[in-house]
């Protein structure tokens, strides 16, 4: 039998579609942990789902994803949440940065100063020390609230006091006492 040349290309084309339709191609790293807990963040873009992570007192660990739920265990010096419809739930930090949208944040402690520049993120903790927006729609809450500066529209702080300073730039922002 005797293959001409000029079918080669036709035959290696058929023979790769093959192999993809029977499921030889190279894997795919499809584990969404999200966080290793080690410098932060595995650099990846977890999609749904629930992980658990730990981080020690001095440590930053970073949020990525979409529709994750992140359980953070332990009091963390930095949490940077980056990701989108993301659910965490924490200890306590000295410094919780907000850059994703629509993301649940509740801590079961102090949060340190909150910096929120996304969008529609919600926000619980016992206390927060400083609050600064510049983001829209999102809300916080917290039985005892520092200072607050607010450059966004729309977004509402609810505390149990009255949290001194208050600097506000923008419309239909509240800072109210609940």
């Amino acid at each position: 039998m005797r293959t001409h040349a000029k079918h080669a290309p036709a035959a290696l084309i058929g023979l790769a579609g093959v192999l993809l339709l029977a499921g030889c191609v190279m894997p795919v790293d499809r584990d969404p942990a999200g966080v290793d807990g080690s410098d932060g963040s595995d650099g990846s873009n977890a999609a749904g789902g629930r992980q658990q992570v730990s981080c020690a007192e001095t440590s930053s660990i970073t949020l990525e994803g979409q529709r994750v739920r992140y359980d953070v265990e332990g009091d963390c010096a930095e949490v940077i949440v980056r990701g989108d419809d993301l659910t965490v739930r924490l200890n306590a930090t000295t410094a919780l940065s907000i850059e994703g949208q629509d993301n649940d944040i509740e801590s079961r402690a102090e949060l340190g100063a909150v910096t929120i520049n996304g969008n529609d993120n919600d926000v619980e903790a016992r206390t927060i020390a400083s609050i600064t927006i510049s983001g829209r729609d999102n809300d916080l809450e917290a039985a005892t609230v520092g200072s607050v500066e607010i450059s966004g529209e729309d977004n509402s702080i609810e505390a149990d006091n009255d949290p001194q300073p208050v600097r506000i730039n923008g419309n239909g922002n509240t800072v109210e006492r609940r």
